[in-house]
């Protein structure tokens, strides 16, 4: 039975807002443990996102979905990430980033201005839906996310912000393919095998969890 859901438009429009706020914020963050404690909020806001779609649709698979999302996007990852830092308390703010900050968040506005504009450009002719415009530009922002950052940790929250971008649009253009529940536990699967296993191999390999660090060492 499908729940109509009273101001769906608006809740939708005011959480992808949000969403796009949340990914701001870590564009303008040099130090992790805010940026981790971001990309958690981020991924309950889509987790909210896809609940409500479920509500709209009442396809099962979203409700998974959503779950998933919530558990380990949202508290799991997080959660790991923070005893992390707590290992690296030297390490709480990225080097060389707390100059870069402001320039970091007007290119992240650029960059949802002109993904928009792509967007509707290219993509809506094909999906009608608008709300996709929301996880595409969270796609760029990830990415921008990644490429700027040189913390292992901040670029796993880019790589998390990646997977809430592409689950999300996932469930706006085919809700009913039960394949895309199967498609994040893997992602989750590979995020646990990043975070718990390579991040703990560097940290206790190098004693750092910067690559700009490891060549000061080795020159």
């Amino acid at each position: 039975m499908v729940f109509v859901v009273p101001f769906y438009e608006e809740i939708v429009g005011f959480l992808g807002i949000s969403v796009l706020l949340s990914s701001l914020y870590m564009q303008g963050q040099s130090f992790v443990d805010p940026t981790i404690r971001a990309i958690a909020i981020q991924s309950l806001l889509i987790t909210a996102l896809i609940v409500i779609l479920f509500l709209h649709t009442d396809d099962l698979n979203l409700l998974y979905l959503a779950i998933i999302t919530g558990v380990m996007r949202g508290i799991v990852f997080p959660l790991v990430m923070l005893y992390q830092v707590k290992h690296f308390r030297h390490k709480l703010r990225e080097t060389g980033t707390s100059q870069k900050t402001p320039s970091l968040v007007l290119t992240g506005i650029i960059i949802i201005i002109i993904g928009y504009a792509i967007f509707k450009s290219v993509v809506l002719p094909y999906f009608s839906n608008p709300e996709i415009s929301i996880p595409f530009v969270l796609l760029l922002l990830g990415f921008l996310l990644i490429i700027t950052r040189k913390n292992s940790l901040t670029q796993m929250c880019g790589y998390i912000q990646e997977e809430n971008g592409i689950l999300y649009m996932g469930a706006l253009i085919a809700p009913g393919i039960q394949l895309l529940t199967e498609f994040a536990v893997v992602l989750d699967v590979m995020g646990v095998v990043i975070i718990g296993v390579i991040l703990s191999a560097q940290r206790d390999a190098f004693k750092t969890l910067e690559p700009s660090d490891l060549d000061q060492l080795s020159g």
